[in-house]
């Protein structure tokens, strides 16, 4: 099915000299999706602003945001290869069981959750779901890569660093409240916490506590989000910094 159009969308739109250097060499950080890969028009313009940001000694956030049925598998993987090579990276579970290919998917799969242990510590190893390894990720990784990121909804955040890797446990129980709304934009205020905090506490990049208290700020931006709706915003810092006065997640205390 095609669809016409009078003009490309704005998106589409952005020519290479239209790249502001000035805005790039303040931020600090960069962050696009594959979204902006499919225009062919669009990538030169993408990686002219990449390469300048890291110029200017910025880092890059890749967010791979893959709606897999449109895509067909070697294409999207030649595609996705061309901006894999970034500082961070931030892919769903889906995304990533698509990415390591049916082999780790099947591995995946035979996992036999042990819900009994004698103690806290024992729950470390005994987990109801899967965390995939460093080694498992292996074919994925590269010598730049700073963090990994691999979201499952707000139900688990994986991580993985150079030094250390893990998950941080959220919540998928529905908020039921009178203005609850869709959950539409809960994955986007996840990234947009990670991208805030990436921005503003160093000690995340070195420091595993510091990381993973940080990333719970993450889950409790996209457990909020939920009750403020996806239309009507993001949640303030503020809010996110004090969600028992907005909901009660008891994984996150």
């Amino acid at each position: 099915m095609k669809a016409e159009m009078v003009k490309e969308a704005a998106e589409d739109s952005l020519l290479s000299s239209e790249v502001n250097l000035a805005v790039l060499k303040e931020a600090k950080m960069f962050h696009f999706s594959s979204e902006v890969l499919t225009s062919p028009s669009m990538q030169s313009t993408l990686f002219k602003a990449i390469a300048a940001s890291k110029k200017f000694g910025g880092l890059v956030f890749f967010d791979l945001n893959l709606p897999l049925p449109l895509w067909r598998s070697r294409e999207t993987r030649e595609v996705i290869a061309r901006a894999w090579n970034e500082n961070i990276i931030e892919v769903s579970r889906t995304e990533l069981e698509f990415l390591l290919d049916e082999e780790h998917y099947q591995r995946r799969k035979k996992y036999k959750p042990q819900y009994y242990a004698e103690t806290f510590e024992q729950t470390k190893n005994r987990r109801d779901y899967y965390h995939y390894t460093p080694e498992e990720i292996s074919p994925l990784w590269h010598d730049g890569l700073k963090f990994m990121f691999v979201t499952d909804g707000t139900l688990r955040l994986h991580y993985y660093a150079p030094l250390f890797d893990g998950v941080v446990v959220g919540t998928e129980d529905v908020l039921i409240t009178p203005i609850t709304c869709d959950r539409t934009g809960s994955g986007d205020a996840v990234v947009a916490a990670i991208l805030r905090k990436l921005t503003t506490c160093p000690e995340m990049y070195e420091n595993q506590d510091v990381l993973e208290r940080q990333l719970r700020f993450a889950v409790a931006a996209g457990i909020i989000s939920w009750k403020i709706g996806a239309v009507r915003g993001f949640p303030t810092e503020s809010a996110t910094r004090n969600p028992k006065e907005q909901v009660y997640v008891p994984s996150l205390w």
